[in-house]
This record gives structure tokens, C-alpha cells and sequence, in this order.
């Protein structure tokens, strides 16, 4: 019960975010993540045009 009753102490000096932060940081995550799959999709694009046309 040690354990919990630690567990239970540590949670009450969590400091939570608020939901502006929480959005803001949603959004920078999604922000990222598709710029990183352009990133990534176009460089697989420009790799299958270039093995595409190596193999004519």
C-alpha cells in the first residue's frame, strides 16, 4: 500500500496542463507530423521517378 499511497502523493504535485496548452501543443505535434509525411512522400516520389527511369 506503500506504493500507491506514493503514487497517489506524486500525482498531487503534477503540475497539469491547461487546454490552451494543450491545444497548442496538439497542434504542433499534427503541424509536424505533416510536414514530415510531405517531407518523406515527396522523397519517395522523386526516389520512384528516379529508379522508374533507371530501369528504362
Amino acid at each position: 500500500m506503500k506504493f500507491i499511497s506514493g503514487v497517489i502523493d506524486e500525482m498531487h504535485q503534477v503540475t497539469w496542463p491547461t487546454f490552451s496548452e494543450n491545444v497548442h501543443n496538439t497542434t504542433i505535434v499534427v503541424i509536424t507530423g505533416l510536414a514530415f509525411a510531405l517531407i518523406f512522400g515527396a522523397a519517395d516520389w522523386v526516389f520512384e521517378q528516379g529508379i522508374t527511369w533507371l530501369s528504362k
